[in-house]
Formats: structure tokens, sequence, C-alpha cells
């Protein structure tokens, strides 16, 4: 044995290393190129058809632009803080998104074989991230064609095929340089762990300006803002400065939309060149952390294991719990009333959420209920977000539907806790939405928005607790059976997910439709009436399914 005080020098394995990787994946390339031809061909056969109609009337629109037509001045007047806050949220999503994944990530036999070996990181990591940011980059460019052939549609891409496709075409570059302005944020995020700290606190402020935004596109809508503030939003950001192309264009206030362009271009192209540097130095114990939440959400993707996919992210996230006291109760039948309250005041983002998500429902009604005609696709959007709601504060219940030992110790039997978990996010739901739904009670004079409240709530609490008590996935569900019309397992598996909010939203839907849209009282009393006993119904479905779970 040889001891020296001098360095040793390893020898640089990166090119034949990096040789041999190549020669190893060529045989799985082919397997590769297969699976990516069968999504791209599911994803085209969904889009033509459920969206083909609409596909087809855009490019009707894009060869014959319709002419303005008489919502065209109020869309064009809400077109640029719509389109901000919807820019925020983009940005937001992308740069966070590396707090869990980042565009550079490696596959988990990569990472076992490579990671510890004398390999030039630059050569390894770089070129996913080019390849990270040329996808994400081209994807921003198809999502760019939504809001500019939304503005073509009411008659504001100009009379002639050539104006509506610049249109189009300024909506493509400055969203594709959105997106590639977020993928080089979201590297730098990646590489530099400290910055996650700050990014939680410009999380709370960039959610804040969008919904500042929304506001001003809804007061926009219906009437006329302070011009001033449509240029602090086009100017306080590139937010602002990718919508101006698509205003500019429709014929929107936005005389120095190149300008705009040209800087959100300099600040994607400097993000991008910043990224690809710091590429190279990501740490090593984030690249392994990336591949293990990778590969479980890819299992439990292939299991249909849909909590399995939120545990993957839940543990790779980083989630901010309150310090939170609330004192013991003396009785313990209110033991797991305790227990779910302390689940969801420690949990600021999910009751954040769902308090959001509830408010925004109560004003989705509050605005079909003031036209006086209620149709359903408003309804049932408002359904179908109160049921998230409800969703979101069932994590306790669902904690114990994963571990029936949980409860062990508790003085209920297993059936009835999905009468009692269901306790706190009614309360919550009632708190939240109360309140606004009250007011509007007393200035409109209609005391049936708090009788429909008070029925619509325990019906989503209630669909909700029937999906939390549904047990495993079973792989027997793939097994269907042949008709004229196709396999019935994909109706299985669809109804299996979903089977909770197709009890309670479905129906209630109808009800609360023909309750809101009528003044009289038989169709209140209808929706009172049969939503309370659905409700009823639903709870007593969810214990029984609890039961089942513990037989």
């Amino acid at each position: 044995m040889t001891i020296t005080r001098e360095a040793i020098a390893v020898p640089d394995s990166t090119r034949p290393t990096i040789a041999l990787l190549r020669e190893l994946r060529r045989g799985r390339a082919r397997k590769r190129a297969g699976d990516a031809a069968f999504w791209i061909y599911v994803i085209v056969l969904a889009v033509a058809l459920y969206g083909g109609e609409q596909i087809a009337a855009a490019f009707r629109a894009l060869r014959h632009p319709p002419p303005a037509g008489a919502g065209a001045a109020h869309a064009l007047h809400a077109a640029p803080y719509g389109t901000a806050a919807l820019a925020l949220v983009v940005l937001l999503v992308l740069v966070r998104d590396a707090q869990w994944r980042g565009p550079v990530t490696l596959p988990q036999p990569t990472v076992d074989w490579l990671l510890g070996t004398p390999v030039d990181r630059a050569r390894l990591l770089r070129p996913r991230f080019r390849l990270s940011a040329m996808a994400t980059t081209l994807a921003g460019a198809a999502v760019g064609i939504v809001p500019a052939a939304t503005l073509v549609g009411f008659g504001l891409g100009g009379h002639t095929t050539g104006s509506a496709a610049r249109l189009i075409g300024a909506g493509m570059a400055s969203t594709a340089l959105l997106f590639a302005l977020g993928t080089g944020l979201a590297c730098l995020v990646e590489r530099y762990r400290a910055s996650w700290r700050w990014l939680r606190g410009a999380s709370q402020a960039a959610l804040a300006a969008a919904a500042v935004f929304a506001g001003m596109a809804a007061w926009a809508a219906v009437g006329r803002p302070p011009a001033v503030a449509a240029t602090v939003v086009a100017w306080s950001g590139p937010w602002g400065w990718a919508w101006q192309g698509m205003v500019g264009l429709a014929g929107g206030a936005a005389p120095l939309w190149p300008l705009a362009t040209a800087l959100l271009g300099v600040a994607a192209l400097g993000a991008v060149a910043a990224g690809h540097r710091a590429a190279a130095g990501v740490p090593g114990i984030a690249l392994r952390d990336r591949a293990a939440t990778m590969g479980a959400m890819s299992a439990a993707v292939l299991n249909m294991d849909t909590r399995g996919v939120a545990n993957a992210y839940g543990r790779a996230a980083v989630r901010r719990r309150a310090s939170f006291r609330l004192r013991p109760p003396r009785r313990r039948e209110l033991v797991l009333l305790w227990r779910d309250l302390l689940a969801v005041a420690r949990t600021p983002a999910r009751l954040a959420g769902a308090v959001a998500l509830a408010l925004l429902a109560a004003g989705i009604l509050a605005a079909a209920g003031h036209r006086g005609q209620a149709s359903l696709l408003p309804v049932g959007c408002a359904l179908s977000l109160g049921y998230l709601a409800a969703a979101w504060l069932c994590e306790g219940a669902r904690l114990d539907a994963e571990d029936v030992r949980r409860s062990e110790q508790l003085p209920f039997r297993f059936a009835s806790l999905a009468w009692w978990h269901g306790a706190v996010p009614c309360l919550v739901l009632l708190v939240v939405a109360g309140v606004p739904v009250a007011v509007a009670s007393v200035v409109a004079g209609e005391p049936r928005f708090l009788l429909l409240l008070a029925v619509t709530v325990p019906l989503l609490v209630a669909g909700a607790l029937v999906n939390v008590f549904r047990g495993e996935f079973s792989p027997d569900m793939f097994a269907g059976v042949d008709t004229p019309y196709g396999n019935t397992a994909a109706i299985k598996i669809i109804f299996w997910s979903a089977w909770g909010p197709v009890l309670a939203v479905v129906p209630m839907t109808a009800l609360l439709s023909s309750a809101l849209g009528t003044p009289h009282g038989g169709a209140l009393a209808r929706a009172v009436v049969i939503g309370g006993g659905l409700a009823a119904g639903l709870w007593a479905y969810a214990a029984r399914r609890a039961a089942r779970l513990r037989a």
C-alpha cells in the first residue's frame, strides 16, 4: 500500500460512460417511441371526440373571422386583467413544480448507477434541461392558441384571415416565451434549495395578485375600471407583458406591445441561459428525491391509486404545518371531532384551498340565481367545486379508511366513523359559505338560499365520504364485458373513481337549478326534501362502505 499526501487523480470516465449509457438505451428506444406514439394517439383521439366541434369552429373562425358581437367590447376590456391572472398562475405553477419535480430529472436506474461515479454532471444534466425547456416551450405555444382563439371567436381578430392568424401567432409566441421563462426559473429553484423559503412567500403574494386581477376582470366585464389600472397591470411584470401582443392586435389599448414582447423574450432567454448554467450543479440529493417521487407516482398511476399519487406528492413537496393547539375534550365521544379539527387547522394550505373553492362555488350560484334562470352548467360547476372543497376537508376520514387500525382505540364502531367524520367538513363549509349566503338572503329578502345551503353542504360531504370509504382498487375491474360499443372496463373504473360525486352532484344539479330558476315554493320544497333524503341515504351508504373495510 502506498500512502501519499498528494491528491489522487481520478480519470474522467464521462465519455465512455455516456457512450455505454446510450448503447444500453438503444434497445429501449423503440419501446419508448411506441409508448409515446400510443399516448399521442390517445390524447389526439380524446381531443377529437370531446373537442372536435370547438376545434372545427375555431378553424372556421380563423378562415372567416366573425364580426364583433355584443360581448366583444366587454371581452376586450376584461382580457388584460383575465389573461394577466392566468399568466401569473401559470408562471407560479411552473416555478413551484421545481419543489417536487423540476425541469432536471433522471430515472431511478441512472441515479443509482451514475451519481456516485466520476462523471461530469454538466454533460449528464444539461441535455435533460434542454429537452425539458424545448418540450415546455412547445406546450406553451400550443396553450397560447386558446386565449387567442377566444378573442377571434368574439370577433376581435380583424376581418381577414391574415389578421386572425397574426393574433393567434402573437398568442402562441407570448405564451411560449412565458413557459420558457418559468422553466428557467424552475431550474434555478431546483438548483438552489435556499430559494424555497422566499418562494413560499412569493407564492402567496402571487395568488393574491392573481385574485385581484381576476376581480378586476369581472369588474371590467360589467363596468369600466380606471384606465390607469390596465397600464399598471400591463407593465407589472412578465404576466403583463405576455398579453399585450394579443390585446394590441385585437384592437385594445396596448400601443407598446412590441416592446413588451421584446422584454418578455429577453427575460425568457436570460432565465433559460441561467437555468442551463445552473443545471450542472443540481445537488445529488435533489435528483435522488425526485427520482424516488416520480417512481412512486408512476407506480401509483399504473395501479389507479389516486391516493398514492397524492401521498407521493405530499412527501416531496414542502408543506408548512401551522402550530395550533386545542385543548383535548373531557368527553371521549368528542375525541374524533377534536382530532379532525386539529387536522384541518394544522394544514392551512388545505383549509385555504377548501375555503377558496367554497366561496367560488357560492359566487357562481349567486350569479346563476341572480339572473332568475339558473342553467344546469353553472350550477353543476359550482356543485363540483363545492364537492372538491368537501373532499379536501375529509382528510381525517381518508386516513382512517387507509388504515383501519388507526381508530381501534376510539369508542365508536368503525361503520359510524362516516357520520362522525362529516361533522367538521359540514361545520367549516356552512360557516364559510353561510356568511355570504346569509348576506345575500338578507339583501334579496330570500331565505330560500339558506335552506338550499343547509341541504347542499351535507349532501356534498356525504358524497365525498362515499368516495373516501370506497376501498382499494381491484384489478378485477380491468376485466369488463365486451359489448357492441366496446368493453365495459373503462366505465367500471370511471364509476369506481367518481361514484361519490356522481351520486351527489348530478341529482342536486337538477334540483338546485330548478329551485334557483323559479320563485315558486314547490321547486324549493322538492329540492329540500329530496336533497335531505339523498344526503341521509348517501351518509348511510358511506357508513355501509366503511363497515365493509373492517370486515
